[in-house]
């Protein structure tokens, strides 16, 4: 998995992660420098270096979007993230369809160089884009806002009447800039504070920021189990 803060490597069975190996980024970094973190651990990691049945490619990054399926045109797949973001001539544009029940696709840039890596080190594997493996779960979760909090980002994904009608990712430094994306969003979307579900999904639960979101959310709570999350995600 490529993220903005890191590498993530997840060896899993089909239903359980046996083991998982990290490294951070100490800034935000571009292709090529990712592309040198995943050799250094493809060099490094002796465990990464095994056959596997099946091989994924998960990009997490910020480049991205979501289009009715009934507005999505491929011819038209660069003009849905131009306006959002910079992009070069070296950018694979990539399409997930049909995600879930969500009746839309998803627009996102992978990397040629990682592609083209994992390409020559593995010949057939597939990839995705995080969000992609982020909705077909929460999608199963009902109506409500859900926060995925990341060290230096979140997912903001908000489902209503049984529709997705908002997913998006934040930069963050303080929590309270998670609690302002988070309450204009439901504004946005006509959500009363004193209703709405919001789920928050955190490998570590920071009690700080659930007291402040409950300060301005009655109903507030952890995901119950972020290890069974997490396995979903990764192994589905």
């Amino acid at each position: 998995m490529i993220h903005q803060d890191g590498l993530s490597f997840y060896i899993h069975t089909t239903d359980q992660i046996l083991s998982a190996i990290n490294k951070q980024f100490k800034h935000s970094s571009n292709p090529i420098e990712i592309l040198k973190s995943v050799e250094d651990c493809f060099a490094k990691e002796s465990e990464l270096n095994q056959d596997f049945d099946q091989v994924k490619l998960i990009y997490h990054h910020d480049i991205f979007t979501l289009v009715p399926k009934e507005l999505f045109k491929e011819s038209h797949a660069a003009d849905y993230l131009k306006y959002n973001t910079r992009l070069l001539q070296t950018d694979t544009l990539s399409v997930d369809e049909e995600l879930s029940d969500t009746g839309a696709n998803l627009v996102y840039v992978a990397y040629s160089n990682i592609n083209n890596y994992f390409y020559e080190k593995y010949g057939s594997y597939s990839y995705f884009h995080y969000s992609a493996l982020v909705l077909q779960q929460l999608g199963k979760l009902g109506d409500g806002l859900f926060i995925e909090v990341m060290p230096s980002h979140f997912y903001l994904t908000i489902y209503k009447e049984g529709k997705l009608i908002a997913h998006n990712l934040f930069q963050h430094e303080q929590i309270e800039d998670i609690l302002f994306y988070t309450l204009y969003a439901a504004e946005q979307n006509q959500l009363d504070p004193e209703l709405f579900r919001l789920t928050i999904i955190q490998e570590v639960q920071d009690q700080e920021l659930f007291d402040l979101l409950y300060t301005y959310v009655r109903e507030v709570s952890f995901i119950p189990n972020y290890s069974d999350y997490l396995n979903h995600l990764v192994c589905a």
